[in-house]
């Protein structure tokens, strides 16, 4: 029942999913995809999300001229030469972009929305949205369950039993009362306090101080929701060039094979077949042996059992390497020219709140680093950020903020830690313990590391049981989200993020960062 699995938790006031690295990513992280006729159930933190609007039809596109994408060998290829269905996707960007604005601003007002209303009420938001959304939710009834399933067979796996299926469409047509009741209570907030649209936010050129909305009588400029836009738009944009990026490169290596197979008098298959398929090479028992050996953790089942599977995923490797090793041949013999860029990371406000850092508040580079300590690519990174850091002096600031990953259940608790060794002026030494001992990151282990530094233990030990600074680890989570962050570490030099973790991309966006001002994406 695969379609039912990702249903689960998309939140109240979120933007929907903008589209489809030594850094770890983020998972459960509250985005699921959600299938059209199942939205999601209330969450538990309005606060942190957002209200979601009803849903507006989609604009239809217009049709667009192709889009040059390479010359090779003075051919252009353009978007015509593309499968339809990932012109489509292409050409629809700036529908998705503008979308993106609507969404944000709809959140934004609904979020006004509630405030307004929580405090009217002498309530917080959690308990405003708890009275008016969640507990009206009511529980199905077996009928409409049953009614679900049937009405729903054709898109339903029944690898699960029956009590897991019931109990997942249970969920979600929990889901379906929950979002109507969302809609209904936006909108009687919306003739409540007034709601006027303004200025188009897709305006081109919008100034920040342009009036997208009044609530209330009171302007909402349309600064604050260009600001918070940023990382979305961006990632559409890159989802769009990756996506542009793999077609035309399938595109060209398709076309020289062809011209290569035409040179030598021969169909292009029989090209392929001579230069990958019998030149492929079977792998010895031996190999198989060390393959699995070497991979023993992550493969299922011992090697009896997987021998032959292990075989034809060698030898298909090794196809996959003789075709790389085609097409660069083929690459290096042709004149080749993309006429496609990869967007430019735009310069976000990063706020460095009150975190742990180091070098002088006045530095022209500030570096902002969302971590967790669990996280075996953020221990590697650390000590490049602290070597990179000796050699910049009083020009480069280091900032470190939280973002522990919910698939490592220690971070969020070595993240309390840090902060009560901050508060004692040992962050940097405490993190550095923490990195280097991920295998034990245990309340008691953390309590130890504590003694280790010198630390004030009564201390400590109240704090980290109390729970003193797991607000300020929220308050971080929160922040990185609504920059974009989804995995760690994620680093910005001067609120532009930083695409490649090494040693040499961090040391050229600083050095570019003190370089004379360029152009950022917008």
């Amino acid at each position: 029942m695969r379609f039912l699995k990702v249903v689960l938790l998309a939140s109240l006031l979120l933007i929907p999913a903008a589209g489809p690295a030594a850094a770890q990513r983020r998972r459960n992280s509250g985005r699921a995809a959600v299938p059209a006729k199942s939205p999601a159930p209330p969450v538990a933190n309005p606060s942190a999300t957002p209200v979601a609007a009803p849903a507006r039809p989609p604009t239809p596109l217009r049709p667009t001229a192709p889009l040059a994408l390479a010359i090779v060998n003075g051919q252009t290829l353009t978007t015509a030469d593309l499968d339809p269905r990932i012109r489509q996707e292409i050409e629809s960007l700036d529908e998705k972009i503008a979308q993106a604005r609507r969404d944000m601003l709809d959140v934004t007002i609904n979020t006004i929305l509630l405030e307004l209303e929580a405090r009217k009420r002498k309530l917080t938001t959690q308990q405003l949205f708890n009275l008016e959304v969640i507990k009206r939710v009511p529980e199905p009834t077996a009928a409409q369950v049953t009614s679900f399933i049937e009405e729903n067979r054709n898109r339903i796996d029944s690898g699960d039993d029956a009590a897991t299926m019931r109990k997942q469409v249970s969920e979600i047509l929990r889901a379906n009362a929950g979002t109507k009741l969302q809609e209904d209570f936006v909108g009687r907030m919306r003739k409540q306090y007034h709601v006027v649209l303004g200025v188009d936010i897709n305006t081109p050129n919008l100034g920040a101080s342009a009036v997208v909305a009044t609530i209330s009588g009171q302007p909402l400029n349309a600064g604050p929701i260009l600001e918070k836009l940023k990382p979305a738009i961006f990632k559409l944009r890159m989802d769009t060039y990756e996506l542009q990026r793999a077609a035309v490169e399938r595109l060209i290596s398709d076309m020289l094979v062809i011209a290569e197979a035409n040179r030598r008098n021969v169909g292009a298959e029989v090209l392929m077949r001579t230069e990958i398929s019998e030149k492929a090479r079977r792998p010895t028992d031996a190999e198989v042996e060390k393959f699995y050996a070497e991979n023993k953790k992550e493969i299922r089942g011992e090697l009896a059992a997987v021998h032959n599977q292990l075989v034809e995923f060698l030898e298909e490797r090794d196809k996959q390497r003789l075709e790389r090793e085609l097409n660069e041949r083929l690459r290096r013999a042709a004149n080749v020219r993309l006429l496609i860029q990869e967007p430019l990371a735009p310069a976000q406000l990063i706020s460095v709140d009150n975190d742990p850092s180091r070098g002088a508040a006045t530095a022209p580079v500030t570096i902002v680093e969302f971590t967790d300590f669990q996280c075996p690519a953020c221990a590697a990174m650390h000590p490049i950020l602290e070597e990179v850091m000796k050699s910049y002096g009083d020009k480069v600031r280091l900032v470190i903020r939280d973002f522990p990953l919910a698939i490592h259940p220690n971070a969020r608790k070595a993240a309390e830690a840090a902060n009560a060794a901050h508060a004692q002026g040992k962050f940097f030494e405490y993190a550095s313990l923490l990195f280097q001992r991920q295998n034990a990151l245990d309340p008691a282990s953390l309590k130890k590391y504590a003694t280790e530094l010198g630390l004030d233990r009564t201390r400590f030990d109240a704090e980290l049981d109390k729970g003193t600074y797991a607000a300020e680890v929220q308050h971080d989570l929160v922040d990185g989200e609504n920059y974009g962050v989804d995995q760690t570490p994620t680093i910005f030099v001067n609120g532009v993020v930083l695409g490649t973790l090494s040693p040499e991309a961090l040391r050229a966006a600083i050095d570019r960062a003190l370089a004379p001002a360029a152009p950022r994406a917008p």
